[in-house]
């Protein structure tokens, strides 16, 4: 969990906000992370996992075995095992959220096989989770991008407005997805922002969508 200083800068006048480092791969700073939150008396009512690395390598031939490791204990063993402390809170305090941050590569093939495959992985815990965890009133949701930069840019693979996705609008997912108010009864959704770019296939090129004249 970590938390970017210009953002703690934002919200601490709010007194809404404190910021740690912890690597999610590791599982002692999961311990300690969440260990240091209960003597904090602080209750967990959502945990989003927004987390998430990968490597280059296509070929079959440049497997990396560590490379894969790496990847696969960052987007999905350590989220998950996050998720076990926080659900053994989430528990005694009767109800919450639980959020993981896919990609749209959970199905779309990105050509970074690695990557890829933790996505959709990812994906079917999301799934298991939240059958496991209802009768327990937790919900358990994903969201899934696609392509995100902070400066919205030019996409031309994006059919609905042609641009990169500003991250403010995954950030509102989220906090929909969070809300009891709005979600109370979704779980197990992996609600898609992508401005339509996992709909893209070889027929939109040789039949892009054009506006009537």
């Amino acid at each position: 969990m970590l938390m970017s200083l210009e953002l703690e800068s934002q919200l601490i006048e709010y007194k809404l906000s404190k910021g740690f480092v912890s690597d999610v791969s590791k599982t002692e700073d999961s311990d300690r992370l969440v260990n240091l939150l209960i003597n904090r008396n602080v209750n967990i009512d959502c945990l989003v996992n927004n987390v998430g690395i990968s490597d280059e390598n296509v070929r079959l031939s440049e497997l990396d075995v560590d490379s894969w490791r790496k990847i696969y204990d960052t987007n999905v063993v350590g989220p998950m095992y996050l998720t076990k402390l926080v659900f053994e809170r989430m528990m005694k305090e009767k109800g919450g959220n639980i959020i993981f941050l896919s990609s749209v590569h959970q199905d779309v093939i990105r050509r970074f096989p690695s990557y890829s495959a933790s996505k959709g992985a990812l994906k079917m815990a999301i799934q298991e989770l939240a059958l496991e965890l209802a009768p327990y009133d937790i919900r358990v949701n994903g969201i899934a991008p696609g392509y995100t930069g902070e400066e919205e840019k030019q996409h031309q693979d994006t059919p609905l407005h042609g641009t990169s996705i500003d991250p403010k609008y995954i950030a509102r997912g989220a906090v929909f997805l969070a809300s009891d108010y709005f979600s109370r009864h979704t779980t197990g959704t992996v609600l898609k922002i992508d401005a339509g770019l996992s709909l893209v296939n070889h027929l939109f090129y040789e039949h892009p969508p054009e506006k009537d004249l």
